[in-house]
C-alpha cells in the first residue's frame, strides 16, 4: 500500500494487489482539489501542486460526506466519468443522486460496516456517524487506514470499526473548527459559549486515537486559510497540528501510537516508509496566509464584485424557510426550538426576518424580538445563494457569519442548524423514514443508537447532554 496527502482532506491510496506488484485499484478519497469553497471563504492553507493524471482517473473515489471540502463540484468535473464512485448509503440518498447529476455513471451506495472487497486483498469499509458524515477504512493485506476525517464517531460505532479491521496502521482525523459556534458567536451570556472549546477537539482526537490503537496518527482535514475578509477572523482561532501534537505527547493510553504531522505532497509506502517534502506550514502560519492571501487576491475581489448590490427576497426567504418550518415534527418546536431566531437583513426596511417555529411562521419586524435565541448576521448574497441552491446549514460552517445569542440561546440557535440540516438533506418530513431503505440503515447503525439513547440520561438539556457525552466537536 501507498498513500499520498493531496491537501486537506484529500488522499489519494495505492493499494497492491494479489500479485504484490502495485495491481491494486487506486482510491481517490474526498477530492477539494483546487481552488475555494464556501462562497470564496475556504481556501488551501498550502499551495496546491500541479494535478497528476493519476488523480483525475482513480479506479475509485471516495466521498466522506457531502461538504464542500469535501465533495468539491469543480474537481469532481475533472475526474475521468469512468471513475466508480463510492458513497454510503444512508436512510435518505443524500449524495448518490448528487454524484450522478455530475456525469458520474457507476455510483456504489456501501452499507453501513459492511466489508466490500474491491480487489483480492482489498477491502474497505464506510462507518456512519450522525446524518450525514463517515469514516472509510481501507485495508491493503495487513496495512489498514483509517479515514475518520471529519466523522465523530466514537463509542460502540468506533469499537466495530477496531473488530472488523483491528488496530489499523494509520489513523485519519480533523482536530479543529469547521463550524462557526463560538467562534463566530457573541453572547450576553459568556456560558452560552462554553459548550465546545479548544480542548474538546484535542480531546476527542487523543480519544480516538486511544481507543483505535493506531501505529500512527495523523491530524488531518484541517489544512484550511479563510481569505475572504468575512471569515479571516477564524485563522486566530485554529487548533494547528503541532498544538495537538503537544498534547498528544503526555496523554495516558496513547503510547503506543505515533503522532504523525504530514503536510500535502507527503507520502507513504509500506515497503519505504515515509516520503516528506519538508515543508512545516504551521511553522510560520502568518507568512503561509500572508502568501496564500496574496495569490488569491484577484479572485477574491471578484468575488467582492459580483457579490457587491446582492440581495435577498422576502419571497424566497420566507416560502424556503415556511417549508421548513411546516415539515417539522410536531414536537420539535415545544422541545427544542421554543425561541425564535432571527435574521438580519439590511435591504429590507424592516430588516429582522423572524423564524418563529412555535407558531410556525416567518415574519418581518423593525426590531428584532425579545425572546429570540440569536440574531444571525450573513452577506445577502451568500444568504440568498445559499437558499436558492438548499444549502442554508452550510453557511454555519462557510465562516461568513456572525450570530448574537441572547442569553440561553445557545441551545435553541444550535438545535435551529442541526434541524435545518436534517431537514435539507432529506430527512423530514417524517414520512420519509417510513421505507425500507430508512429501517434498515438504522438496524445497521443500532450500537450508535444505543449510545445516543445512553448519553440522553443526565442533567442539563438534551444537547448540553449530547455535547458532553461525547467529549464533543460539532453539536
Amino acid at each position: 500500500m501507498r498513500f499520498t496527502v493531496i491537501g486537506h482532506a484529500s488522499l489519494y491510496i495505492e493499494t497492491d494487489g494479489p500479485e504484490g506488484e502495485g495491481t491494486g485499484p487506486t482510491i481517490l478519497i474526498d477530492p477539494w482539489l483546487f481552488g475555494s469553497c464556501y462562497w470564496r471563504s475556504w481556501w488551501h492553507f498550502a499551495p496546491q501542486d500541479e494535478l497528476k493524471p493519476e488523480w483525475l482517473a482513480p479506479d475509485y473515489l471516495y466521498l466522506t460526506h457531502h461538504h464542500f471540502d469535501h465533495f468539491h463540484y469543480p474537481s469532481m468535473r475533472k475526474i475521468d466519468k469512468g471513475t466508480e464512485v463510492l458513497v454510503s448509503k444512508f436512510g435518505v440518498d443524500v449524495m448518490g443522486g448528487e454524484v450522478r447529476s455530475l456525469g458520474f455513471d457507476k455510483v456504489t451506495e456501501l452499507p453501513h460496516g459492511e466489508i466490500t472487497e474491491l480487489a483480492p486483498g482489498v477491502r474497505v469499509a464506510s462507518y456512519q456517524y450522525g446524518f450525514d458524515d463517515t469514516a472509510f477504512v481501507v485495508a491493503d493485506g495487513d496495512e489498514v487506514v483509517a479515514d475518520l476525517n471529519d466523522c465523530k464517531i466514537r463509542g460502540r460505532a468506533l469499537d466495530q470499526v477496531a473488530y472488523d479491521f483491528g488496530h489499523p496502521t494509520f489513523m485519519f482525523k480533523t482536530h479543529s473548527w469547521a463550524q462557526s459556534y463560538p467562534i463566530g458567536y457573541e453572547a450576553e451570556d459568556p456560558a452560552d459559549l462554553t459548550l465546545l472549546t479548544r480542548q474538546t477537539y484535542i480531546d476527542d482526537f487523543v480519544a480516538a486515537a486511544r481507543q483505535l490503537q493506531p501505529h500512527y496518527a495523523v491530524p488531518f482535514a484541517n489544512m484550511v486559510a479563510f481569505l475572504h475578509p468575512e471569515s479571516r477572523w477564524v485563522n486566530p482561532n485554529l487548533i494547528s497540528p503541532v498544538e495537538v501534537a503537544e498534547a498528544f505527547a503526555g496523554a495516558p493510553g496513547v503510547e503506543h501510537t505515533e503522532l504523525t504531522i504530514l503536510s500535502p505532497g507527503d507520502s507513504w509506502s509500506a515497503s519505504e516508509g515515509f516520503a516528506l517534502t519538508g515543508h512545516a506550514w504551521f511553522a510560520d502560519p502568518e507568512a503561509a496566509l500572508a502568501a496564500r492571501l496574496e495569490e488569491h487576491r484577484d479572485a477574491l475581489e471578484a468575488c467582492a464584485e459580483e457579490e457587491a448590490g446582492v440581495t435577498l427576497s422576502w419571497e424566497a426567504f420566507s416560502a424556503y424557510l415556511g417549508a421548513f418550518l411546516h415539515d417539522l415534527p410536531p414536537l420539535v418546536p415545544r422541545y427544542l426550538l421554543s425561541r425564535p431566531v432571527v435574521f438580519e437583513v439590511p435591504s429590507s426596511p424592516e430588516p429582522y426576518w423572524v423564524v418563529d417555529f412555535v407558531h410556525r411562521r416567518v415574519t418581518k419586524a423593525v426590531e428584532p424580538p425579545e425572546d429570540r435565541a440569536s440574531l444571525i448576521q450573513i452577506n445577502e448574497a451568500v444568504l440568498a445563494d445559499a437558499i436558492d441552491k438548499k444549502i442554508l446549514h452550510f453557511t454555519h460552517g462557510g465562516m461568513r457569519i456572525h450570530v448574537k445569542l441572547r442569553p440561553g440561546g445557545a441551545s435553541g440557535d444550535l438545535a435551529f442548524w442541526g434541524v435545518l440540516m436534517v431537514w435539507e438533506i432529506g430527512y423530514l418530513p417524517m414520512h420519509k423514514l417510513l421505507r425500507p431503505r430508512f429501517v434498515a440503515a438504522l438496524w445497521r447503525r443500532r450500537r450508535e443508537a444505543y449510545d445516543a439513547l445512553a448519553g440522553l440520561r443526565g442533567p442539563g438539556t438534551p444537547l448540553e447532554r449530547l455535547a458532553g457525552g461525547f467529549a464533543s466537536t460539532e453539536p
